[in-house]
């Protein structure tokens, strides 16, 4: 996950069609806010230097979004997968199951969690995932998105794991993405929903646990993602919304009492962008951004002044169609350093594979960007490698090194890479 450690999240569901005529399999996501680079060179090797070789571990159907919460209340993170589709031949339909991963002191393994799944009595199409507590018990509900009909549902926690269904609101045309945040400063966690196809977001406040829709944002064509942040240096939560069609970053500052209004000025990123989070890249303590850009095989980092306006998006090197993104500081210089997954074609005569990797792209004060290039590793065991949905850095067997989580929807698994090299920090210092 990251300093957006619930927004980050793929958007795909993915469809497979399988043209034999030609010997050729492609993988469209249902959201066409995705792209794909093409290749030749097939995905990353396994690394036994910065990661361990990975483990994988069962994640339904087809597991995207990865939400972290104290689900039992015994001070210890736990981990929920969705799975928002399941593949049926050539075609998809809708799942809803969450693969629970409990930490548990009870098993030795170095992975110290124990999984469990809970399957919604109808099929729903939950394409992102988060964990708070928006009930006010101290305890980590869950909220999603039921994308297919444009609702947001609750799923109140009663302490030992199991979530009942709290009801739903409606919000715009195909939610995909999900933030929490406290949007009017009366301690309660509200939420904002990125709306793609009528190209909104839903803004809803909580009142003791009920929600409702308290102001609904206009913004240019075909949203994706959406981030917060204190931009302006007013102690209120902004936000930021990522623009696929117009490769634009949108800023919205709040009131303070949980009214947004769009800024005066937008930020260009590249081409055909997927993913974007928020944190404080270069530890100045002024918010910044971050954009995957599938098209161009970049990311623009955008820097926060503090004052509500950012820099011109810098441009960095990344590896063949980056998408999902998660940030800290590994090497321990004060500047965090960036974990990318990326999907992309590889071609052979008569046959196109989609396959992937992920990358580690280190800060580098000797560089004109202040980064390095990107160091790719493979995601997963398979020799055909796979694309990561969503990613989530965290020290998960306690030995002060950075760990990671990669969810895998080709191949219906977790997986998880045990760090070597680096103790580093999730934040900044």
């Amino acid at each position: 996950m990251s300093s957006n450690s619930f927004s980050d999240k793929s958007l795909w569901s993915i469809s497979l069609f399988i043209l034999g005529s030609f010997g050729t399999i492609f993988f469209a996501s249902c959201n066409s806010s995705e792209s794909t680079t093409q290749s030749i060179t097939g995905p990353s090797n396994i690394s036994g230097t910065v990661f361990e070789v990975p483990l994988e571990f069962d994640a339904g159907e087809n597991p995207l979004s990865i939400a972290e919460g104290d689900l039992n209340g015994d001070n210890k993170k736990d981990l929920v997968v969705a799975s928002s589709r399941k593949q049926n031949g050539l075609t998809t339909s809708a799942d809803g199951t969450l693969t629970i991963f409990k930490n548990s002191s009870s098993t030795n393994s170095r992975f110290p969690f124990v999984s469990s799944t809970i399957t919604p009595s109808t099929a729903e199409w939950r394409q992102d995932i988060i964990s708070v507590d928006y009930s006010g018990d101290n305890l980590s509900d869950l909220v999603v998105t039921h994308t297919d009909e444009d609702k947001i549902k609750f799923l109140l926690n009663d302490g030992s794991t199991n979530f009942t269904d709290n009801g739903s609101i409606s919000v715009g045309d195909v939610p995909l993405d999900l933030i929490a945040g406290d949007w009017n400063s009366d301690n309660q966690t509200d939420l904002a929903v990125v709306n793609r196809d009528n190209s909104s977001v839903s803004i809803l406040q909580n009142s003791s646990g009920v929600f409702s829709v308290s102001q609904t944002l206009s913004v240019k064509e075909h949203p994706i993602r959406i981030s917060s942040g204190d931009w302006d240096g007013d102690s209120d939560n902004d936000l930021a919304v990522l623009l696929r069609d117009n490769t634009l970053v949108q800023i919205w500052l709040n009131s303070g009492s949980g009214t947004f209004s769009e800024h005066t000025r937008n930020y260009t990123v590249g081409s055909s962008p997927i993913d974007m989070i928020s944190g404080d890249w270069n530890c100045d303590g002024k918010p910044d951004l971050a954009v995957s850009n599938s098209g161009d095989n970049t990311l623009s980092l955008i820097y926060g002044k503090g004052n509500g306006n950012f820099d011109s998006a810098v441009s960095i090197s990344s590896g063949r169609g980056p998408g999902t993104m998660a940030a800290a500081d590994f090497d321990n210089d004060s500047k965090m350093d960036f974990i990318v997954g990326h999907r992309f074609l590889v071609s052979t005569p008569g046959d196109s594979l989609l396959t992937g990797d992920f990358s580690l792209t280190l800060s580098d004060s000797t560089s004109n960007t202040g980064y390095a290039s990107p160091t790719s590793f493979a995601a997963t065991l398979s020799k055909d490698g796979a694309s990561p949905a969503d990613i989530v850095i965290l020290d998960a067997d306690n030995d002060s090194k950075l760990d990671l989580l990669i969810t895998l929807p080709v191949s219906k698994k977790l997986a998880v890479l045990f760090g070597k090299q680096y103790s580093g920090n999730l934040s900044c210092p």
